[in-house]
C-alpha cells in the first residue's frame, strides 16, 4: 500500500507513555481500560483513544481496549479500510471492526482477555473536561455490566489525566507544529479581512490555510467579530460585511496529528482606539507575570492570584485564563472561578497550557491574547512565534 504521508509518534514515545499509563492502572488496581468512540468537541473527546493507540482523527470513530498485561486492541469505524489504519500508525497490530457496533466489538475483546473478575476502567465516564456528565453511553455501560456481572466498573479519567499531563519530548514538537498551523490561520486572517469582506470570507481563508499545510479538520476557529458595544464572547462567523472599527477576536487552534496547541488574537479594522492602550499594557503584564512564575511545583491558583492583583488599583479586572493543551483540552483547566482541586494542581514539568489572561473593562470590549507554552524550571517556553499585539488591519 502506498505510504501514508502524515507525522506519526515512534515505538519510542508508544513505549513511554504505555509505560506511564500501566504503572497507574497497577496503582489503581485496573486490569483494563475501555475507550469508547467519541467525536464531540472539535474531536477533542477522541483522546482518551488516541492516547492510547495513535489512531483517530478526522471525527473517525475508534474505541480501545488496554489491558494492564496484553496485546492492545482498536475498535475501528468500517468507513475506512484496516489497512489504512495500519499504515497510519505501527503502535497497534490488532485493529477490528464490527461494523458500527462498537460496544459488541469491545465486549468481544474483553471476553477473549477472560476479565470476568476484573477491575474494568471506563475512559471518560465523569469529569471530562468541558463536558462533566462524560461521554460513556447509557446502553454500552448497561452492556457491559450485564457481560461481566462479577467484574468492577470504575472510572479512570483521572487517571488518563494525570498519564497525559506531562509531556514527551515528540508531544511537545507536535504541539509546536499546531502552533504554527494556528499561525498561519492568523497570517490568513491578517491577510483577508477588509472593509466589505464577509466574516465568511475570512472564516475559510483562516481554515485553508491551516488544511494546506497538514491540519486535520476539525480544527476549532473560535470567532467573535464587531463593533465594540456588540461584541459576544464567540459563535460562528456569518455572511456579515466587515465595518470600520469592528474588532475580530479569535482562538485558533491548529490540528497537528490531532495535537492542538492554541493561539488567541485580537485585531480591529482600522486603528486601536486610546482607551484600549492600558488594557493591553495590564493584559501583556499579566501575561508575563505568569509566564515567569509558570515553574514547577507552583499551583493553578497561586498563578491565579497572583496574575489578577496586576489590575488592582486600575478601572480593570482581569480573569485568568489557562488550560492544559495536547489531543485537545488536556486537564487541567483553569477558567475564571475553578474549584478548590483545580486551584491546588501544581505545575510541572512538561506540561502544556494556552495563558490568555482577559483584561475586561466596563464599556470596552475584553482584550486578550495568548499563546501555547511548556512548563520548564526557568519559566513558561513559548510554542508559538507571533510578536504579541493588537493587530490592525
Amino acid at each position: 500500500m502506498q505510504e501514508f504521508q502524515a507525522p506519526r509518534f515512534s515505538t519510542a514515545e508508544r513505549d513511554r507513555r504505555w509505560a506511564r499509563v500501566r504503572e497507574l492502572m497497577a496503582q489503581d488496581g485496573i486490569d483494563v481500560i475501555v475507550a469508547v468512540p467519541h467525536t464531540g468537541h472539535h474531536d477533542h473527546f477522541s483522546a482518551y483513544t488516541r492516547y492510547l493507540t495513535g489512531l483517530g482523527g478526522y471525527s473517525l470513530e475508534v474505541g480501545a481496549v488496554f489491558p494492564l498485561a496484553d496485546e492492545v486492541t482498536a475498535i475501528v469505524v468500517p468507513d475506512v479500510a484496516v489497512n489504512r489504519w495500519r499504515a497510519q500508525q505501527d503502535w497497534v497490530a490488532d485493529i477490528r471492526t464490527y461494523g458500527r457496533a462498537f460496544g459488541d466489538g469491545m465486549i468481544a475483546r474483553l471476553k477473549e482477555l477472560k476479565l470476568n473478575r476484573s477491575r474494568i476502567g471506563l475512559a471518560g465516564l465523569a469529569g471530562v473536561p468541558r463536558f462533566a456528565d462524560g461521554i460513556v453511553a447509557h446502553l454500552f455501560y448497561e452492556k457491559l455490566k450485564d457481560a461481566f456481572p462479577n467484574a468492577e466498573l470504575c472510572d479512570c479519567t483521572h487517571l488518563l489525566d494525570v498519564a497525559r499531563y506531562t509531556k514527551g519530548a515528540e508531544e511537545i514538537e507536535f504541539l509546536r507544529g499546531s502552533v504554527a498551523y494556528a499561525e498561519a490561520a492568523i497570517a490568513a486572517m491578517r491577510a483577508t479581512i477588509r472593509v466589505g469582506v464577509t466574516e465568511n470570507e475570512a472564516y475559510a481563508a483562516m481554515l485553508a490555510a491551516m488544511v494546506a499545510r497538514g491540519s486535520e479538520v476539525p480544527a476549532m476557529i473560535m470567532w467573535a467579530a464587531g463593533s465594540p458595544e456588540t461584541l459576544i464572547s464567540a459563535g460562528p462567523p456569518s455572511a456579515r460585511r466587515f465595518e470600520p472599527g469592528d474588532i475580530i477576536r479569535v482562538e485558533v487552534e491548529g490540528r497537528y496529528a490531532g495535537y492542538c496547541g492554541q493561539v488567541t488574537q485580537m485585531a480591529v479594522l482600522g486603528q486601536v482606539s486610546p482607551g484600549y492602550h492600558d488594557m493591553w499594557k495590564i493584559q501583556q503584564e499579566a501575561v508575563a507575570l505568569c509566564s515567569a512564575l509558570a515553574r514547577p511545583g507552583i499551583t493553578l491558583g497561586e498563578l491565579a492570584t497572583r496574575t489578577e492583583a496586576i489590575a488592582m488599583g486600575t478601572p480593570c479586572r482581569i480573569r485568568f485564563l489557562m488550560h492544559g493543551r495536547g489531543l485537545g483540552d488536556d486537564a487541567p483547566i483553569y477558567v475564571f472561578s475553578a474549584d478548590d482541586e483545580i486551584k491546588r494542581w501544581p505545575l510541572e514539568a512538561n506540561a502544556s497550557f494556552i495563558i490568555k489572561p482577559m483584561v475586561l473593562r466596563d464599556g470596552y470590549a475584553d482584550v486578550v491574547w495568548g499563546d501555547s507554552i511548556v512548563v520548564t524550571p526557568a519559566g513558561a517556553q513559548r510554542l508559538g512565534k507571533i510578536e504579541p499585539a493588537i493587530l490592525e488591519l
